[in-house]
């Protein structure tokens, strides 16, 4: 708890075999995107500059899923809220609300006092293709902490 940096104890994201799939999923189709525009550029009629068009549109959509859905996933706990930016949303905890922390299939689940759960997707078995006990086990760490000190009820 000492390591809090400008109010952020820790950040965690989907692990990197899941970044690694992400950042495939959306440089993958901007490299052929780039060659058709080369061919574009190379063969000046209108079905190679079509071609490469749709190559752009094809290239954003994949740039777009695998940023919402992979990149921009995290869980951050700060001093103040617990943030779980996810592919659905983004909820913001406020730690008096949190009573216990466990994990998932879907991830660390946040259960709170009047007995509702989030779900933090950055924790996911399925996003990052392997198992999450170490990295729950840095969260839990965090959060029993901060409830053993009678900041989070």
């Amino acid at each position: 708890m000492d390591d809090v940096r400008d109010g952020v104890i820790g950040v965690w994201r989907v692990g990197r075999p899941g970044r690694l799939v992400g950042y495939v999923l959306a440089g993958g189709p901007a490299c052929g995107a780039l060659v058709a525009w080369a061919g574009a550029f190379s063969h000046l009629d209108a079905q190679s500059a079509d071609s490469a068009g749709i190559a752009t549109a094809f290239a954003s959509g994949f740039g777009f899923f695998a940023w919402w859905v992979l990149l921009r996933v995290r869980l951050e706990l700060t001093a103040d809220v617990i943030v779980m930016v996810n592919p659905w949303g983004t909820q913001r905890l406020p730690w008096s609300r949190v009573s216990a922390v466990s994990l998932g299939n879907w991830g660390a689940r946040f259960h709170t006092t009047d007995g509702f759960t989030y779900t933090a997707y950055a924790l996911s078995d399925l996003a990052a293709g392997t198992r999450q006990d170490e990295r729950f086990a840095e969260v839990r760490g965090v959060v029993e902490a901060r409830l053993h000190r009678g900041q989070g009820l």
